[in-house]
């Protein structure tokens, strides 16, 4: 029905009334001015045509007036936009692409039909601000009334509302195969509703006039914005309403919210799981019979396989041998695993991308549809994996890889705990290949295009972090939610970053398949800094000593690494980098310059330069000049500093700056790199015959460089972050110190590297040294004295506070006294008698003075037994000497917790229990004595506590 416009009568200034259209809104953007759109001053387009073209096709003329405008918000805040609706203000920035001005017509045109203002999207949320009335105000907007709806008609029909957008795949597919009176049929994406306010709107239409509401949830029915405004609503209107569980679980509380016979319950929950559109429309053909008596008929769940293969190329329920005669054995294949509720609703469009890119990046996809990782075998392999897995004979897997698109992890992760490694981590162990993650994220792909964190929190979690538990690579988003007018959501792919994906994926699986002489590897050393004597600074590693002997490993593998012997030593290896170049300009002289390893003709650069995404181009030129640059280029080319072992290349990482304070160049992070740097990468990864180094694989030797911290998104990085951009599709390896899985997980998902974890530093105990040691003996010679010869107290009194003072320990034995002592506080007087003594140890009784010795003894202690390094670790050596038992001491002093309160106690827990001490009384109070020492425990008992002390 189409609404006569109201108008508002207005007498202008020349004293004739005219009637002007009554508006409920107003959309202002910036069309021009200082910054807006303005490209030449490095600030983003303006998509100031899809503006009109949205109002146009909405036919918005006569509720919401569009006006172009001139500079609306400080440039900061470039392209901004201005939303009043029923007098509320609402401000958009950074308004930058199209998908973000639909969005805002999206929602405008739910507030039109709510009629009432409504809280600002998720999606758009992070692009607005409160220009004039900021926070101050505090001003809410007021939820709008809510609408009841016209049951005059009865109720009639189905609605079904749910978390999965297969569901809603499956139910469109349906509805073109019921009966002709079954009545109307409506699907919703619980996701999509965002308050009470909509989902009044939505009972206000076809959801609250359907007979029937089925509600598939994942997690609590109370996380559902306005879902008791729905129970209150069935309850009222006499609708049928059944809740069910997401997981095909029954859910006694989701049972008792729902005004339904609990045997329809249990019927939805099977043919749901069944899933498939043919289960779907028999569902509610079944629901229909049971709650509407209508005696259509339903045909039992069809029983649908759980996991099964899937190829574009081939018919439904296709074999691995219908597979065999589509494969080239010449090319490596990779595996492809994927929801079995997308194939079942046909929603493998983003399947079908996938299989074409790795078939152009030269492999042949085996995409396998799975309902979890957690359905397992008697072995505990995941049994999606038999497909995989190949003859049992050969034990030779039919992939190279495999492309995981399933979220969360294989193991039950324990939230707040330890998560011990276990079948998941075996069974990947066991199919021996490369896993990489492929992001397929929730939204859309506008808002991660302009997001600068990437993922939002649910799609990290679910995508990223779980699956990093099962020692997954981390891909790329490659795939994102969309949505057609009247259609439900289906996953696109996006082409450029599915390319990504696929190349990374395929060069993994190649290196399983080339020969280890014609392998060429290229090792990048740290050198953040860009000082000689800083290269290599690994922390924790020695990595001279550990590039040396991998290059000797190597070798013995059948490795090209050069005719000529290795360096004899990891000193001899870095003097050889070091005088060869090493991007020191306080040191490096123009000779070195023009003898590095490797060259690059500018006009080589300056074509890999223009294949940069162009807002990478901008943003280098405004900060480092034209290419080449001016850093490291001799002769009009630019000189890159390593050592080259026959097929394998020793490279320093080039500074991410120069000519700018050091703290400006290290910690501004989103200071673009410099040509030099950019130079380095494109050159390993390119070809030979196209002037580069042509690496199958790169090593960076050590935490940690910087590549993985160069400008871009967070988590789930487009062609325009920079560490994607330059690393391209080659894989990184990247030993990393085990105790910083905070830094070595920026590397994972920043620049998907397959972490190598190594042991840290070699630990020991710092003990006491000089006059410290001097003080500890004689604090045990004043124990001894006290029992044997009392009358020498005094004078080894006045010696223990000779060495206090030669230790510069005064001030701490001031902090050790004054603090509670259980049953008494120490006052710490600090000025001193004639003598140089302190005040307070000269008025000290017997007993003070044994509370001030059990301080200082207590102290000593605690000094002696701190962990401090070694040393530093070398890859594929134990620690050495008396370092290896120093080490072992040191990783057992705490228990090894374990899962549930299990595990193994630490050896000072060990050695208590033996000695029938409480190790906790022990640690609250260092350096008192004990009144009384327990017998040891029998030696049959303490030897096995002692054994499991050691484990």
């Amino acid at each position: 029905m189409t609404r006569t416009p109201a108008r508002q009568r207005v007498t202008r200034a020349d004293g004739r009334t005219v009637g002007v259209v009554r508006r409920r809104g107003h959309l202002s953007y910036c069309f021009h001015g200082c910054c807006c759109g303005r490209t030449d001053k490095g600030y983003a387009p303006a998509p100031v045509d899809t503006y009109k073209e949205e109002w146009t096709r909405r036919r918005l003329r006569n509720q919401v007036h569009l006006t172009k405008s001139g500079c609306l918000g400080p440039c900061t805040l470039n392209n901004v936009a201005h939303l009043v609706f029923d007098g509320h203000d609402t401000w958009f920035h950074s308004v930058n692409d199209p998908w973000l001005v639909v969005a805002i017509f999206e929602y405008i045109g739910a507030m039109l039909d709510a009629d009432g203002a409504l809280p600002v999207p998720p999606e758009l949320v992070e692009y607005t601000f409160n220009y004039y009335t900021w926070d101050a105000s505090g001003v809410a907007m007021a939820a709008p009334a809510l609408v009841t709806p016209d049951l005059s008609g009865g109720l009639s029909g189905f609605a079904l509302l749910t978390h999965a957008d297969t569901d809603l795949l499956n139910l469109r597919a349906a509805q073109d195969t019921l009966p002709g009176d079954f009545g109307p049929v409506t699907g919703v994406a619980l996701g999509g509703i965002r308050g009470e306010a909509q989902m009044g709107t939505l009972l206000a239409g076809a959801v609250g006039r359907a007979e029937v509401v089925l509600v598939r949830v994942h997690g609590k029915f109370g996380a559902v914005p306005g879902g008791e405004l729905l129970r209150e609503h069935a309850r009222n209107a006499g609708q049928t309403l059944l809740i069910v569980s997401g997981t095909g679980e029954p859910d006694p509380e989701l049972a008792r919210l729902s005004f339904a016979p609990a045997h329809t319950l249990d019927t939805s929950l099977v043919y749901l799981a069944a899933s498939g559109w043919p289960n779907m429309r028999e569902l509610l053909l079944s629901l229909s019979d049971a709650l509407r008596l209508t005696g259509y008929g339903a045909q039992p769940p069809l029983a649908q396989p759980e996991h099964g293969l899937y190829h574009p190329d081939l018919p439904e329920q296709a074999t691995l041998a219908d597979w065999a005669r589509l494969r080239d054995p010449q090319r490596p294949a990779v595996g492809v695993l994927f929801y079995r509720a997308h194939a079942l609703s046909g929603n493998t469009a983003f399947i079908d991308s996938l299989v074409t890119a790795l078939d152009e990046a030269g492999a042949d996809a085996l995409p396998v549809f799975t309902t979890s990782l957690k359905d397992v075998d008697a072995a505990g392999d995941p049994k999606a994996f038999q497909f995989f897995a190949g003859e049992a004979a050969s034990q030779t897997p039919l992939v190279s890889a495999v492309i995981s698109t399933l979220s969360f992890a294989m193991a039950d992760v324990q939230a707040g705990e330890i998560t011990a490694p276990g079948e998941n981590v075996s069974a990947l162990s066991r199919l021996g290949v490369p896993v990489v993650q492929g992001l397929t994220l929730g939204g859309a792909r506008g808002p991660w295009e302009t997001s600068s964190r990437g993922l939002n929190p649910l799609d990290t979690a679910m995508n990223v972090a779980l699956p990093e538990f099962d020692g997954r690579i981390i891909g790329v988003p490659f795939a994102f939610k969309e949505q057609e007018s009247g259609e439900a959501r289906r996953l696109v792919a996006d082409p450029e970053r599915t390319a990504r994906l696929a190349g990374t994926t395929v060069r993994l699986a190649r290196l399983r398949h080339k020969a280890n002489f014609d392998k060429r590897l290229a090792f990048v050393f740290t050198n953040s800094a860009a000082k000689a004597s800083q290269v290599g600074n690994a922390v924790g590693l020695d990595s001279a000593a550990s590039l040396l002997r991998v290059l000797r490993a190597l070798e013995e593998d059948g490795y090209d690494v050069g005719e000529h012997p290795l360096p004899e030593s990891s000193d001899a290896l870095m003097h050889r980098l070091i005088e060869g170049s090493n991007y020191d300009q306080t040191v490096m002289t123009p000779g070195q310059l023009a003898r590095t390893a490797a060259r690059i003709p500018g006009e080589v650069y300056a074509r890999w330069f223009a294949e940069l995404p162009a807002s990478q181009q901008r943003r280098m030129r405004e900060q480092w000049g034209p290419p080449p640059g001016a850093a490291y280029v001799h002769g009009g080319e630019l000189c890159l500093a390593g050592l080259t072992f026959g097929k394998v290349f020793v490279a320093l990482q080039p500074p991410r700056g120069y000519g700018l304070d050091p703290d400006a160049i290290y910690h501004t992070p989103d200071l673009p790199p410099t040509h030099h740097y950019a130079a380095l990468y494109r050159w390993l990864r390119e070809s030979p015959a196209l002037g580069g180094f042509g690496a199958d694989a790169l090593v960076h030797v050590g935490k940690h460089g910087t590549l993985e911290w160069l400008p871009g998104k967070g988590v789930g990085l487009s062609e325009n972050c920079f560490p994607d951009s330059l690393l391209g599709d080659l894989p990184l390896f990247y030993p990393f110190v085990i105790n910083d899985p905070g830094e070595g997980t920026q590397a994972k998902r920043r620049a998907h590297a397959t972490i190598l974890d190594h042991l840290p530093p070699p630990l020991t105990r710092a003990d006491t040294y000089g006059p410290l040691a001097e003080l500890a003996a004689l604090v045990d010679e004043y124990y001894q004295l006290e029992l044997l010869d009392p009358g020498k107290l005094p004078l080894l009194q006045g010696q223990i506070w000779d060495l206090v003072q030669r230790a510069d320990l005064g001030t701490d034995l001031g902090t050790l006294l004054r603090r509670d002592h259980g049953d008494h506080v120490h006052e710490w007087d600090e000025s001193e008698t004639e003598d140089g003594v302190p005040v307070t140890l000269t008025e000290m009784n017997g007993p003070d003075v044994a509370h001030l010795l059990e301080d200082i003894d207590g102290y000593l202690c605690e000094l002696g037994a701190a962990q401090i390094r070694g040393g530093l670790h070398t890859l594929g050596q134990e620690p050495q000497g008396e370092q290896l038992p120093e080490m072992l001491r040191a990783l057992t002093r705490l228990g090894n917790a374990g899962s549930g309160g299990a595990g193994v106690p630490g050896l000072h827990a060990g050695l208590a229990g033996v000695l029938g001490l409480d190790l906790g009384a022990l640690l609250d109070a260092p350096g008192a004595r004990l009144e009384a020492v327990p017998a040891p425990e029998t030696s049959g008992r303490a030897e096995g506590t002692l054994q499991g002390a050691d484990r």
